[in-house]
């Protein structure tokens, strides 16, 4: 009798403990997750036609309203202000909403002009609430981790 008892505990516990863990190596999802934010203008509306470029793999060019999409699971991104001759202060936030203050702070980010670094830092600590002062002072600027 102890031997089935002991035979039945054990497919109990080898048929219970399938069920747990994944099979995605602890991840909790099976590819990347999107987000969207906005870069704005000094008066909280959309900067488009700024070239994105993010390790991953994403791209594309801002739309009209500033929008662009990348991966929250640590994923940095390169903005070319050069190309398209972007020279306002711009700023980055969770919609392009002129009406709310929604500008991120604390995301690292660097920035270069001929391939030389000009400023480094995190956003809101140059301009509060923001994210790059003077974009023509800089031919881009690449955010770190931006979630």
């Amino acid at each position: 009798m102890k031997k089935y008892l002991i035979l039945i505990v054990s497919a109990v516990a080898i048929f219970g403990l399938s069920g747990c863990g994944s099979s995605d190596g602890g991840r909790g999802h099976d590819g990347p997750i999107l987000e969207t934010f906005f870069i704005t203008d000094g008066y909280g509306l959309g900067v488009g036609g700024i070239i994105y470029h993010c390790d991953s793999g994403l791209s594309g060019i801002t739309n009209f309203e500033g929008a662009f999409t990348f991966d929250i699971v640590g994923d940095n991104c390169n903005f070319d202000f050069y190309t398209n001759n972007i020279s306002n202060n711009v700023y980055i936030g969770f919609d392009n909403n002129p009406n709310i203050d929604t500008g991120l702070n604390g995301i690292y980010f660097e920035c270069v002009k001929n391939g030389e670094p000009t400023v480094s830092g995190r956003t809101g600590d140059v301009l509060s609430d923001g994210f790059i002062v003077g974009a023509s002072l800089h031919d881009g600027c690449t955010l770190f981790d931006i979630h």
